[in-house]
């Protein structure tokens, strides 16, 4: 599942196998995403750490030092198996039915006042289908996060975690799951209604293609390894109102996860063990990231910058 705390928008994408639209082929293009190293000099133990991009264009080519890494490591750590959650129907069925309104209730019953013109800002940017009726905000903002990527021309099938996994099953490599989808379409349902009909009117009322500009933006930065530009995306002016209700949705969404993270690599690193691991390239920006949270518990972590990226900086 991937989730995003942009500045002006927030949006929950209930999963990256539901992102299915892809864009048109072009000329190969280099990727220098966020990549870091930690390492244990006691036990030799090395986790390199890659910040994904759930959707991405198809064209992409990741540098050698990223490949050669993944090559190298005998453990694929992620958040989930994308591919093998969106190869298993029943069980993507089963999780998009944790998405679904509370029985006895419709969408417009949660959205209120705010359902007209979420319901227009949809349907006139075509997004609006019938079937979201039955399912909280949450997936109205997935669906929007989808249509955002594809009017930018990236899809999920070339996201990060698509293609390294991939690569990681070709390769026979070891794939560790640090999270669940079924955990992840219960934090994304779990999210304060209040909270979740809000991102649906911000989102109503900002200009979609500001919104298809800011997507596009969050994907320049990532390939070219922008921390400064990752981190002014990073952030919402919340209304003191829900002040309570985003503290929540942040912590769960952000810090419960990152800890959890950071608590797996410094197991890994222990144990001696050789890991990559791809999260998404958030969690390394959003306080408490886990770059800091490595460090406070007495780890240097070294950014890895390839070539484009180190020229860039």
């Amino acid at each position: 599942m991937s989730f995003r705390t942009i500045k002006k928008l927030i949006c929950t994408a209930a999963a990256g196998c539901m992102i299915i639209t892809a864009g048109c082929s072009a000329s190969p293009a280099e990727v220098h995403p966020p990549f870091f190293e930690v390492t244990d000099p006691e036990t030799g133990g090395v986790v390199y750490m890659l910040g994904s991009m759930h959707s991405c264009p198809d064209n992409i080519v990741y540098p050698d030092e990223i490949l050669s890494a993944f090559d190298s490591s005998d453990i694929i750590a992620c958040e989930l198996d994308t591919v093998a959650f969106s190869a298993d129907k029943p069980r993507v069925s089963k999780a998009l039915d944790i998405l679904r309104c509370p029985e006895g209730t419709t969408a417009a019953d949660i959205m209120g006042d705010s359902y007209g013109r979420i319901r227009e800002f949809f349907t006139k940017n075509g997004i609006y289908s019938p079937v979201y009726e039955n399912y909280l905000p949450a997936m109205w903002a997935s669906a929007l996060s989808n249509k955002l990527a594809a009017d930018c021309g990236h899809s999920g099938s070339n996201g990060t975690e698509t293609i390294m996994l991939n690569r990681a099953k070709k390769l026979g490599k070891t794939i560790y799951e640090i999270e669940s989808a079924e955990q992840q379409y219960e934090m994304s349902a779990s999210m304060p209604l209040s909270l979740q009909v809000y991102t649906l009117e911000q989102a109503a009322d900002t200009d979609y293609s500001a919104q298809t500009a800011q997507t596009a933006s969050l994907y320049e930065a990532w390939s070219s390894f922008d921390s400064d530009a990752i981190e002014a995306l990073i952030g919402e002016d919340i209304p003191e109102e829900l002040s309570e209700e985003y503290a929540e949705y942040y912590a769960a969404m952000y810090t419960d996860r990152q800890r959890a993270m950071a608590d797996y690599v410094i197991s890994e690193l222990e144990n001696g063990s050789k890991v990559f691991m791809l999260v998404g390239a958030m969690h390394y920006y959003a306080e408490p990231d886990i770059i800091t949270l490595l460090e406070e518990a007495g780890y240097t972590v070294s950014e890895i910058r390839t070539d484009a990226a180190r020229n860039a900086a």
